[in-house]
């Protein structure tokens, strides 16, 4: 029991690493796309 309970939250974390990683690299493009749109934008 303790060992399934062990793997499932191996499994657990790398997913959530995954999925914060992933956002993390979401946002920071998203940060660029503005920074580059404000700076296009003025004269």
């Amino acid at each position: 029991m303790t060992e399934t309970k062990n793997d499932f939250h191996k499994a657990l974390d790398g997913i959530i690493d995954a999925r914060s990683r992933e956002s993390k690299r979401q946002v920071s493009f998203r940060m660029q796309h503005q920074l580059i749109g404000s700076f296009a934008k003025r004269p």
